[in-house]
């Protein structure tokens, strides 16, 4: 083996090649209350998921304020002179929360002008960094002078104002961790989950493809505005009221979302894609029902978006009524349209306004309706055949991708005769997010992130994040059943297997029913001994199971690019993974299956001569017509393929594990009917021992 000689003038070379992030805060940034502190604060998760291509520090000082005047200023410590010395090529700044303690809020008046003087103090920089202003995370439980009330209502918007003014990026930490306030135990401070989606969230930012060059023209008349600290113009065009507001920095190939009705409210998807580069429009069509008018009023203003340089496609963003115009505009230009979201969306006139099915409707309104179509009579629109739910299979044909947010117990707009009754009509071609129990309002979720991460896969700029390799911030050592530690530990102990038995056999990889087979501290198997794994495999081959529980697929990813594998020549790894992307991170069917695929050509390149006994997830859930299990069906069916790479064998053990009606086998699953007893590993061990046998030769 050659030996590298790496100079010290070589390795400054390599080390000034990266990208230099200054994590700015205070105990939210430095990861107080985070188990395994050093290695799951959010700096620490940010700098995984970025890689080596970048270094990212943490300057987080617990109980600082962003406040000169606060009781404990920011700028007065010696890690804001570190991060000045550091010479960062991006800095984001996440203060606040704690100047919102009444003691320190009283010299609110300054919290601006301290703000842009923080922020100046890193723009003088010679590397002129990209700053990012921080919005604070939610406050779960109001603590020691700190409340959700001001850190919202008062903090939050002033550093949205600053942020315009000092022309700064701009980011929100609330959206991204209100569906998880458990994920905050003590109120303020989130644990390493938390700092997980922090994380992730940051990442997805910062990889967002950027065009620097480009500038958003000002419209003819336009009045200058703040939408929620990004710069908006009102104008009018053609005699309607519009807006167009701006990102801080447009995303390559400058997509937009093209709202329909309802402007500002429930904005959080609006403002999450303005964070990623996105401009949001508006043009107003909202007494035109979707009626040719519209089509036609939205058809010049299309051009006129197109004469300022933005994408050719826009996402359809439509509520209530808005859901009118949107399909009806994507209907008669099925090749300008990237994708389309209604939310409780209107697909139907005779629905609403008019209440001629089980919904309200509205009189008057229908009577403008009516007007807007040229409908002489009820009997005349009743016969009306063009509704967006008549036609909606023609936007499937077109490929139009469509996401329905619809609340099952909406009194207003039904959705069994709207966007309900369309997503059944397109057999599964159109995603459903259904909101149990809920009616017309409120429209939209708290956190966006699956309608936006539906948009960002419409412009073909989405990070498949089971694909993104990645430790896991597990730390619920008992529950995990490690007996305490983290993950970390758990990954440390693997790879300390590994290089004390290079002449392992035969692996079981993936998560905790993988783990299982031995538990978290004997995992090889013994012959002699009583367990499955001992008395199917010790006399056949020196065997170990490497599952830790919680595992996702990139965590596998992430394990196999670090140490786990060091060294071996296994005769078979046995890859059975995907439960816990579906379960906890809520990952679609085929974004598992990316995750999979990635790891079947890691282990392939990484173990040349090793045969990969591909399983996937096992079923889940004890109806067959559960979701869950559909989806879980619907990946076994995706990477099946993947058994005809060389060295590849698939094998699908649902049969093994059902009754013939599809229910599970009682005596194969514990009570979560996820997890196997000890006749699930006999079930699963005799189910593979043929293929293994004849694969290991």
């Amino acid at each position: 083996m050659k030996s590298i000689l790496i100079t010290s003038a070589a390795l400054t070379l390599s080390l000034a090649a990266q990208t230099k992030i200054a994590c700015v805060g205070d105990s939210i940034t430095f990861g107080a209350g985070v188990a395994a502190r050093e290695k799951l604060n959010y700096p620490a998760q940010l700098g995984y998921l970025l890689g080596d291509d970048y270094e990212v520090r943490n300057f987080g000082v617990s109980a600082r304020t962003m406040l000169n005047k606060g009781d404990r200023p920011y700028t007065k410590e010696k890690a804001y002179q570190n991060s000045l010395s550091f010479e960062p090529n991006i800095v984001i700044i996440k203060l606040g929360t704690n100047d919102s303690k009444p003691h320190n809020w009283k010299f609110k008046a300054e919290f601006s002008d301290d703000t842009k003087s923080l922020i100046k103090s890193y723009r003088d920089l010679p590397t002129k960094p990209r700053i990012i202003l921080c919005q604070p995370v939610p406050v779960a439980k109001d603590r020691w002078g700190i409340t959700e009330k001001v850190v919202r209502k008062e903090v939050a918007p002033l550093i949205r104002q600053t942020a315009l003014e000092a022309d700064v990026e701009l980011f929100d930490f609330h959206p991204k961790l209100i569906n998880h306030l458990d994920w905050i135990p003590d109120g303020v401070h989130p644990n390493a989950f938390g700092a997980e989606v922090m994380a992730r969230s940051l990442h997805t930012y910062l990889t967002t493809e950027r065009d620097e060059t480009f500038t958003t023209e000002s419209m003819e008349n336009a009045k200058l505005g703040n939408f929620h600290g990004y710069a908006m113009q009102n104008f009018k065009f053609q005699g309607t009221s519009c807006k167009v507001v701006s990102p801080k920095v447009a995303a390559k190939g400058k997509p937009w979302v093209w709202r329909a009705r309802f402007w500002g409210h429930q904005p959080q998807f609006d403002v999450t894609m303005l964070e990623l580069g996105w401009h949001v429009v508006y043009c107003d069509v909202a007494n035109l029902f979707g009626a040719p008018k519209a089509i036609e009023r939205w058809d010049k203003f299309y051009y006129a978006m197109q004469s300022i340089g933005l994408s050719k496609t826009p996402f359809l963003e439509g509520m209530s009524r808005g859901g009118l115009p949107i399909h009806n505009w994507a209907l008669a230009n099925p090749k300008k349209v990237a994708g389309l979201y209604g939310d409780n969306c209107v697909m139907d006139i005779k629905s609403w306004p008019a209440g001629f099915g089980s919904g309200k409707g509205h009189a008057k309104t229908w009577e403008q309706c009516k007007n807007a179509y040229g409908f002489k009579s009820d009997d005349e629109a009743k016969a009306f055949k063009a509704n967006p739910i008549d036609t909606v299979e023609k936007l499937k044909q077109a490929g139009i991708p469509l996401l329905y947010l619809v609340g099952t117990a909406d009194d207003v707009v039904p959705g069994m005769e709207n966007a309900q009754r369309a997503a059944q009509k397109l057999d599964g071609y159109a995603e459903l997010i259904l909101k149990e129990g809920k009616g017309h309002h409120p429209h939209a979720l708290p956190n966006p992130k699956p309608i936006v991460d539906f948009a960002l896969r419409c412009n073909y700029s989405f990070t498949n994040p089971a694909a993104l390799p990645s430790p896991s911030a597990e730390f619920r050592g008992g529950p995990a059943g490690w007996g305490g530690g983290t993950w970390w530990d758990q990954l440390t102990k693997i790879n300390q297997l590994t290089q004390a038995n290079q002449d392992l056999e035969l692996i079981f990889f993936g998560d905790s029913i993988s783990q299982s087979w031995t538990g978290s501290q004997k995992r090889l198997a013994e012959k002699g001994g009583k367990r499955p794994i001992d008395r199917y495999f010790a006399d056949k081959w020196k065997t170990a199971s490497f599952g830790i529980s919680g595992d996702r697929t990139e965590h596998l990813l992430y394990r196999l690019q670090n140490g786990n594998f060091d060294g071996l020549n296994p005769k078979a790894v046995v890859l059975m993974i995907g439960v816990n992307n579906l379960l906890t991170a809520r990952h679609s069917a085929d974004q598992i299956t990316g995750g999979i695929e990635a790891l079947v050509e890691e282990l392939t390149a990484k173990l040349p001569e090793t045969e990969i006994l591909l399983l996937g997830p096992f079923p889940s859930g004890q109806n067959p017509e559960e979701a869950r299990r559909k989806t879980i069906a619907k990946i076994q069916q995706n990477i099946a393929p993947l058994g005809d790479k060389e060295r590849v064998t698939y094998l699908d053990l649902a049969p093994a594990f059902t009754n013939p009606d599809g229910s599970l086998k009682a005596e194969a699953y514990s009570g979560d009917k996820i997890h196997l007893r000890p006749k699930g590993y006999e079930i699963w061990a005799e189910a593979i021992l043929p293929t293994l046998e004849k694969i290991s030769q």
